[in-house]
């Protein structure tokens, strides 16, 4: 039976380094302690104060690395920071009505379908931007129709766990994730009806509606909801989560002081910037009118319903294609979908000289995205005061 034979342990810099031996080697060895990792390496030298000063400069060129980064303490992995993080989340911005259930549900979504397994046991520091495109070429590699936003979504689940690993001090910064494209993303991502084409969007939901009257009561039902759905959309500019959280408990039919006519003012609206208001232009007092007389709602104040009752996509997905307006006339062509209702609102509002500080207020959202997608791609038709003159002598 084998024995194990004592070495006496030496320490130098006040003890944060150990000079030993170890069974069946004839050097010295140094070593230290560094967030649960023991690191040690020969010397290389059978001599103790030989020994002692290689290891005393070993020790240093190490805490260079340390500070540097390179060498990573395995002790704060990113499967426990994750559910951490998400906690903190919820905490931090959904209970403080910052941000959505709904967002916070979207990166928890997210983060459990294929970032968490990933990435679970990996230290937090090692996450760089080197890792970052070893992911995502895996992701490419396994599932190859990926989209470029869902690998963004992949991509703002880590920064979560990232952001809050760097306000707990586990990373000193926060690694840059550079991505290069082959593919340029258009600028103007936000595709809208322009008046002659919401007049044909109008008749021709109304069109349907009738069609199927006779035919079929529930579809019938089904288009008057979606046509007033598309009224009240592109009269608020409410994002199409916040209508569908919308209850008519929060509807308020009130007269604008100015010209006495009516306008609606929206309170609770839940979406993804938290909660907030917004108040209508007129136009979308008759759909709002139309649901409760539909509905038989003699109470609006106190009803909790639903303003919508159905999700009717397929249906306008449908009506858009058969009538040629699913696809834009720009180039290139984008593809329209209920979120260019919200667009519609916004670039009516421009059109129509609104300021763009009072419409991104109204929409819950920056002057910056206001200016960047819309009004930047609106361009000279924004330009009401281009062509003042008040010297003469320019009229060539």
């Amino acid at each position: 039976m084998s024995t194990k034979t004592s070495h006496p342990t030496h320490t130098i810099l006040d003890g944060k380094v150990h000079v030993f031996m170890r069974d069946g080697s004839p050097f010295w060895w140094g070593g230290f302690h560094f967030k649960g990792k023991y690191l040690r390496t020969s010397t290389k030298q059978k001599n103790l104060d030989s020994a002692k000063t290689i290891a005393q400069q070993w020790y240093f060129q190490k805490q260079t690395e340390i500070a540097s980064g390179e060498i990573i303490s395995s002790k704060h992995k990113f499967g426990k920071l994750a559910d951490e993080a998400l906690a903190n989340y919820k905490k931090t911005y959904v209970e403080r009505g910052v941000r959505s259930q709904k967002t916070y549900d979207g990166i928890e979504g997210i983060m459990k379908s294929r970032v968490y397994d990933y990435f679970e046991k990996t230290p937090i520091q090692a996450i760089d931007n080197t890792l970052w495109h070893k992911y995502k070429e895996d992701m490419i590699t396994k599932y190859p129709k990926i989209k470029r936003g869902t690998l963004h979504q992949y991509k703002n689940a880590i920064r979560v766990v990232l952001n809050y690993a760097y306000k707990m001090g586990h990373i000193k910064e926060l690694p840059i994730f550079k991505d290069e494209y082959i593919t340029k993303k258009t600028e103007n991502s936000r595709p809208w009806f322009n008046s002659a084409e919401y007049s044909k969007l109008h008749k021709s939901i109304d069109g349907y509606a009738k069609k199927v009257k006779k035919v079929d009561s529930r579809k019938y039902a089904d288009a008057l909801e979606l046509y007033d759905f598309v009224i009240f959309a592109t009269n608020t500019g409410m994002r199409i989560g916040e209508l569908r959280n919308c209850k008519i408990s929060d509807v308020k039919v009130v007269k604008e002081k100015l010209t006495n006519k009516e306008i609606l003012i929206i309170s609770n609206i839940d979406g993804k910037r938290g909660k907030g208001t917004c108040q209508s232009y007129y136009g979308a007092v008759k759909p709002f009118r139309e649901i409760l007389k539909r509905r038989r709602i003699k109470n609006p104040s106190k009803c909790d319903e639903k303003l919508f009752l159905i999700h009717h996509r397929v249906m306008f997905n449908t009506i858009l294609k058969a009538k040629g307006l699913k696809v834009t006339k720009t180039k290139p062509p984008q593809t329209r979908d209920f979120v260019s209702l919200r667009s519609t609102y916004i670039c009516f509002r421009l059109l129509n000289g609104v300021p763009i500080y009072e419409i991104a207020n109204n929409c819950r959202t920056s002057v910056a995205v206001i200016q960047e997608h819309y009004a930047k791609q609106l361009g000279g038709a924004l330009l009401k005061n281009i062509n003042r003159t008040n010297i003469q002598g320019w009229d060539y």
